[in-house]
């Protein structure tokens, strides 16, 4: 099993839904209000910096990474350059 860590733009927060559900993920969690500063810039939900991003992630077997990844990566050319994706998949070594 892994985990992926999915950090994009909240505007796109229904689309990157819909790809995980069409990769056959049905289970995640989502912080809607992230802030931070990356390769595309700041999304600090402030004044002067106005965007903020979204925060997936979700426990998937190994065989909905493959379909998952390849989903995000088709996303990720239909995006904006100052939009970003950035996807993080850590190893699961237990469930409780």
């Amino acid at each position: 099993m892994k985990m992926l860590l999915i950090i994009g733009p909240r505007e796109r927060h229904a689309e990157l839904i819909r790809l995980i559900e069409i990769a056959g993920v049905h289970a995640y969690t989502e912080l809607t209000q992230v802030s931070g500063e990356g390769l595309t810039g700041k999304k600090l939900g402030t004044a002067e910096w106005p965007e903020r991003s979204t925060l997936l992630f979700s426990i998937v077997p190994d065989d909905r990474k493959v379909a998952l990844l390849a989903e995000l990566k088709k996303f990720r050319t239909k995006l904006y350059p100052e939009e970003g994706l950035r996807v993080f998949v850590l190893p699961v070594e237990e469930e409780l």
